[in-house]
């Protein structure tokens, strides 16, 4: 076995991508969706941008204070990379014991003040059975791009803020780079990424979440319809982090976007992004990994959904 494979299988049996199958039977129970990781609504002109998330019961019970900031970024995240600009937050904090909850609404708190959100709502379950903090943003754009919208020939481009440091929180892997910055070190990123999409430059975008960025990649992609080349040893990543644990980290931030040209890049760059052009979609749906001299199929879509949705 080379090296590519055992990375791939590394990335396709992780639980941040394998979880995601459980998706397709809710998707269609409930009459289907566009499978974008926001919510749009066309206001004639502006638009509404809505994402809600829950976080895992094992971050929840590892660290609650994390759990409760996270549930404000992972949030914020969706709507930015949308073109949303972040204004309110509702959430459902759920735990019998005391000491966690509140412990949840410091850090909700804490990330409300860094992601400059307002707290629009929220309800508390004190008798629940299990631990758990679920939320939502609610954001506006002048401006959206989808995660439906990719198109073959379109260059596939990474940017990741790299300034930060790992932390396992149950099975979750992460990196984050957010809860020592400022609020105004924050404010300046997240106005590179909403400015960088209103430009009109850029044709899908995605947030790098839990399946990592090679299972974000195949959401993106099994959303458009299409396929991808991606050159693993082009992705942004610390130097301390092999590629094979880097694939399976979430970033705290981390996106993927459908570009037509590399100098578009350079705002990204100049707000503290490492930012690389490491592929491009085609119209063969597959997602084709590359590494040094070897080639491999991460996921065939004409075979496969890593949302768990049914082929005819």
């Amino acid at each position: 076995m080379g090296r590519l494979s055992g990375i791939l299988t590394t990335a396709k049996e992780y639980k941040g991508f394998t979880r995601k199958a459980e998706i397709g039977e809710i998707v269609e129970t409930m009459g289907g969706c566009d499978l974008d990781d926001a919510g749009i609504m066309d206001l004639g002109g502006r638009y509404i941008v809505v994402s809600t998330d829950g976080i895992t019961e094992e971050l929840v019970k590892s660290d609650p204070w994390f759990a409760g900031y996270y549930s404000v970024l992972v949030n914020v995240n969706d709507v930015v990379v949308k073109g949303g600009r972040p204004l309110g937050y509702v959430n459902v904090i759920s735990s019998p014991n005391r000491e966690n909850r509140l412990a949840m609404a410091k850090g909700i708190q804490a990330g409300l003040v860094k992601f400059n959100l307002k707290l629009l709502k929220g309800h508390t379950h004190p008798d629940s059975s299990c631990e758990s903090v679920t939320s939502a943003v609610i954001g506006e754009a002048k401006r959206v791009v989808r995660a439906t919208t990719a198109r073959e020939g379109d260059l596939l481009a990474v940017a990741i803020d790299l300034a930060g440091a790992f932390g396992v929180k149950g099975w979750v892997k992460c990196f984050d780079s957010t809860v020592k910055k400022t609020k105004r070190e924050i404010g300046s990123m997240v106005d590179a990424i909403i400015g960088f999409i209103e430009a009109g430059e850029v044709t899908a975008s995605r947030d790098i979440s839990a399946p990592g960025t090679l299972g974000t990649l195949a959401m993106l992609c099994e959303a458009s319809g299409v396929g991808a080349e991606i050159d693993l040893g082009l992705i942004p990543r610390p130097k301390i982090s092999p590629l094979d644990e880097w694939l399976i980290t979430y970033p705290a931030m981390g996106y993927l976007f459908g570009i037509e040209s590399e100098e578009t890049l350079a705002p990204l760059q100049k707000a503290g992004f490492a930012v690389s052009l490491v592929g491009k979609f085609t119209s063969e749906k597959k997602i084709v990994a590359r590494l040094g001299g070897e080639s491999g199929i991460f996921l065939d879509m004409s075979k496969e959904s890593i949302f768990g949705l049914r082929r005819a």
